[in-house]
């Protein structure tokens, strides 16, 4: 079972300490991108001196390891802690989506408020309800209570993908606001099919058809999409 929060952490158990933590895990796993001050500063809004002191804080306790000009890690407790937030977090994300029918741009925004406020209790009871789901309506992997954590086989980024072959989407990632606004624009949803019909290596853009239309994406999109192959 994950270690949830031990007495010294459930006193620092707020909002902005929750966040930090998941966005050091997301930065890093989901994203494949350094968490460093200024990542960190970028995703949270917050100052370069507040990043550092909370990273000072939070090293303290034992959550983080911090280095002066080097990136954080997530210590083993600091890890659990995080993955009980994202665990959270993608348990209200398929809720607010499979039962209340919300968009997703919509159940994100919820979730980040949510995750904040539940029980332990409420959140089993969720799981149960929705039939125990490996993956939330983005294709993020919903962590067990284990603090397992399943991963799509054989996905790539978009990036990866090659020109005339086909495709569908398995994973979006929900980085920040302009993010899920072109999702929403281009209606990319998981699920969805396309094929790749030109890549320009000038500016390393893809033209892509999928829903009976052609739409083009940037090489900073294609990195928030996974998919495999359409007969795999």
């Amino acid at each position: 079972m994950l270690k949830f929060a031990t007495k010294q952490t459930e006193k620092m158990n707020s909002t902005s300490v929750e966040n930090f933590l998941k966005n050091i895990f997301t930065l890093k796993n989901d994203e494949g991108e350094k968490a460093s001050m200024t990542n960190l500063s970028m995703r949270l809004g917050i100052s370069g001196p507040a990043i550092t002191d909370m990273a000072k804080k939070l090293s303290a306790k034992g959550l983080v390891n911090y280095e002066p000009y080097k990136e954080l890690e997530l210590t083993p407790q600091g890890l659990n802690f995080a993955i009980k937030v994202i665990r959270r977090h993608r348990i209200w994300e398929m809720f607010l989506h499979q039962v209340l029918k919300m968009d997703l741009d919509e159940v994100h925004m919820e979730a980040d408020m949510l995750e904040h406020q539940t029980s332990d209790r409420l959140l089993a009871k969720m799981d149960d309800y929705l039939g125990k789901p490996k993956f939330d309506p983005h294709g993020d992997p919903i962590p067990g209570t284990d603090g397992s954590i399943q991963r799509h086989k054989n996905a790539i980024k978009m990036n990866e993908c090659e020109e005339g072959e086909q495709y569908k989407i398995v994973r979006l990632i929900y980085a920040d606001e302009e993010v899920q606004q072109m999702f929403k624009h281009y209606k990319v949803e998981t699920g969805k099919s396309f094929k790749v019909v030109k890549m320009f290596a000038l500016d390393n853009s893809m033209e892509i058809e999928f829903d009976g239309r052609k739409v083009h994406l940037s090489p900073v999109l294609q990195k928030k999409i996974y998919c495999k192959y359409l007969d795999a």
